[in-house]
């Protein structure tokens, strides 16, 4: 049997803490655009940076503004409360929203809509627990479906030609 003789060798190794409760983030990043004729808007929620124990926040809808394009609760939305809570190792959860669907006087055609309201998370628990500091979701209620399922289109390839970007050749 031969014997190899050499040096001491080292290794590097990086432990990830995974034991953190996380930070509370919205899923999308801009204004969630949701159709007029879609009676339930999902609005997700997700925990980032650690997922270990127990942990909720409360949430609500709020009217962002007094101007002519904001929604109003029982008219174009109703309004929502509660409390979200994400069980140990949960990173996603989601908000229903009911929306108030509006015909025309025919009842067939859509009432034409452009309104906005906002959803606010706040109050977490335990208190280690954060929230992002974007911490009102933008909904646009929008009445074509088409163009919110065109725009949505758009924003997933200029999100993915800004993902390409960052990605080097060597990569």
């Amino acid at each position: 049997m031969q014997r190899l003789k050499g040096g001491d060798t080292s290794t590097k190794v990086t432990i990830i803490d995974d034991d953190k409760p996380g930070e509370l983030v919205f899923q999308e990043k801009r204004a969630l655009r949701h159709s007029a004729n879609d009676a339930v808007c999902l609005v997700a929620v997700q925990r980032v940076h650690g997922s270990d124990g127990v942990i909720s926040c409360k949430y609500k809808t709020i009217e962002l503004d007094k101007s002519d394009n904001t929604a109003v609760p029982g008219r174009d939305y109703e309004h929502t409360e509660g409390t979200l809570t994400f069980g140990h190792g949960e990173v996603k959860k989601n908000i229903k929203i009911p929306i108030i669907v509006r015909k025309e006087e025919d009842g067939e055609e859509p009432v034409e809509r452009d309104e906005i309201l906002g959803l606010k998370i706040y109050e977490p628990h335990p208190n280690i627990v954060k929230i992002s500091k974007k911490d009102i979701q933008i909904i646009e209620i929008v009445t074509d479906a088409e163009t919110k399922k065109q725009a949505d289109s758009l924003l997933q390839l200029l999100d993915r030609i800004k993902r390409e970007e960052k990605t080097s050749w060597g990569q």
